[in-house]
């Protein structure tokens, strides 16, 4: 009986450890140059590199700093700024599982659990790393929509 307790309290302990690492923020913002104002940019939830103007932001990222998602929206003549700031050769989502929060629910579905690259592709999404952090970019020219997260 002793040795079943603990052996339960050994698996709560690494359920919670499990889940410590998972503590997950959200924010918004209008615009970049307000994400830089509130500190999102200085703290790493947003990455430095996105255009200047661009809007509609949402953040997510871990606490322990280990992994942060994203979206943004960009203009027709922010695209040369977005694409300095990316590795010129597109990458393959294939073999690619994110798993994202559940709680992020901004997150689009065609970029949760097994990535069907195909099907991302066929939407518009084309994937870029960056040049300068361990990010990807799943970006969707046409609809001036990017999505990053940390590889």
């Amino acid at each position: 009986m002793e040795k079943a307790r603990s052996v339960i309290a050994c698996v709560g302990l690494l359920v919670l450890a499990g889940c410590s690492g998972r503590d997950v923020r959200t924010a918004t913002f209008a615009t970049f140059e307000e994400a830089r104002t509130a500190g999102a940019v200085d703290q790493g939830w947003i990455p430095a590199v996105l255009p200047e103007r661009a809007y509609e932001l949402r953040a997510a990222y871990a606490m322990n700093g280990s992994q942060r998602w994203g979206l943004f929206n960009f203009r027709a003549q922010d695209v040369e700024a977005l694409r300095a700031a990316l590795q010129p050769e597109e990458i393959s989502l294939g073999q690619t599982t994110l798993d994202v929060p559940g709680r992020i629910e901004w997150w689009p579905l065609i970029l949760r659990g097994r990535v069907d690259a195909e099907r991302a592709r066929a939407t518009g999404l084309r994937a870029y790393a960056a040049k300068s952090a361990p990010l990807v970019f799943a970006v969707n020219w046409n609809q001036g929509r990017a999505y990053y997260w940390t590889r």
